[in-house]
């Protein structure tokens, strides 16, 4: 018997995941909930997109139901999560896709109307029993108390396995890491007030991120470290970082430089880092070949580390540059959550 699954928030991820469901006979894609009322817009863009192509299967959309191969799949549109029918659709498990951090509040009023997990796909500091990043932390998952669970957010999805696999081999005595993010939905075309979608009403006092999107490098302080270290907390006061939004639409990097607390040759590092990327080829790539980042694109990897760009100074500052697709990379491992706390119930 398949598990249900609803979906809260139809934007970039939560289309994403939608696509990655309809392929797995294990789950079942039930409800969406999406304040966007238009179900024919909602299937259209799930049918066609400008990153992945057109939709494979069949898609239909009739009133309140969007039709995905022959599921069907329930809309609602309601603002409040706990006001979703999500049981009455026999849904087991919700992946909230929308960003917004109001809705952890209500996350365990869901638990308690018979949802029996919820998992949220960002990566927020409170109302949240834990975060998994898988390759870092999984283990430690326990299905009787983590009911509340976050997939994290897509750069510490990519950053954290690799820091985890450095970290145990060498240490790593401190770093900086600049991420270079494709720009984002709520930034703009052309000069303008920035909103935030995690607060829905507010706006971002860095007025830089209102600036055209597609005219410059825009840089920011970014929240991948914070949620590294929720997943690694020894690291945390040895990191810091910054990231630079890229006026390209998809396919994000990161270029990490870490002190490390032994000596090593880069000879070593690249074996170990080839080594690594054989033995868990879900996370992990080791390319060789002279790439740029749409290359990569729709890559379910986590971390596709360069070896071009590996680097080594003294034989202890170490460089890394690591690329991922930040939304079906991220997609595919918030797919693997769900089945490991799905194995363990």
């Amino acid at each position: 018997m398949s598990i249900n699954i609803g979906i809260n928030g139809f934007g970039r991820i939560g289309r994403v995941i939608a696509r990655i469901l309809a392929t797995k006979k294990k789950f079942k894609l039930v409800l969406i909930n999406e304040i966007d009322e238009d179900v024919n817009n909602l299937a259209y863009l799930f049918k066609y997109d400008s990153h992945y192509g057109k939709f494979s299967g069949s898609i239909t959309a009739d009133k309140k139901i969007i039709k995905i191969n022959k599921n069907k799949i329930h809309i609602t549109n309601i603002t409040k999560i706990e006001n979703v029918p999500w049981r009455s659709k026999k849904v087991d498990i919700l992946i909230d896709a929308s960003g917004v951090n109001s809705n952890l509040n209500s996350a365990k009023k869901v638990l308690k109307k018979g949802v029996k997990k919820v998992i949220v796909t960002h990566s927020p500091k409170k109302n949240i029993d834990f975060t998994m990043i898988m390759g870092v932390n999984e283990k430690k998952y326990n299905n009787k108390i983590h009911n509340v669970i976050s997939s994290s957010i897509c750069d510490a999805t990519a950053i954290a396995p690799v820091l985890n696999q450095i970290e145990n081999n060498w240490g790593i005595e401190s770093g900086f890491i600049t991420t270079l993010h494709s720009r984002l939905s709520y930034q703009n075309l052309l000069d303008g007030s920035v909103r935030s979608i995690s607060s829905p009403g507010h706006k971002w006092k860095d007025y830089s991120l209102g600036r055209n999107s597609m005219a410059s490098l825009i840089p920011k302080k970014t929240t991948a470290l914070d949620a590294v270290t929720r997943t690694i907390p020894h690291l945390e006061g040895k990191l810091a970082g910054l990231s630079f939004r890229v006026p390209t639409a998809i396919v994000c990097g990161s270029d990490l430089t870490l002190k490390l607390k032994k000596k090593v040759s880069l000879r070593e590092v690249k074996k170990f880092l080839n080594l690594i990327a054989k033995k868990n080829s879900k996370i992990f790539e080791f390319q060789t070949e002279p790439l740029v980042s749409i290359d990569h694109l729709k890559t379910t990897k986590s971390s596709i580390i360069d070896s071009n760009y590996i680097d080594i100074v003294n034989s202890e500052l170490l460089k890394l540059v690591i690329w991922y697709d930040n939304e079906w990379g991220y997609g595919n491992r918030v797919l693997d959550i769900l089945n490991y706390i799905t194995k363990k119930n």
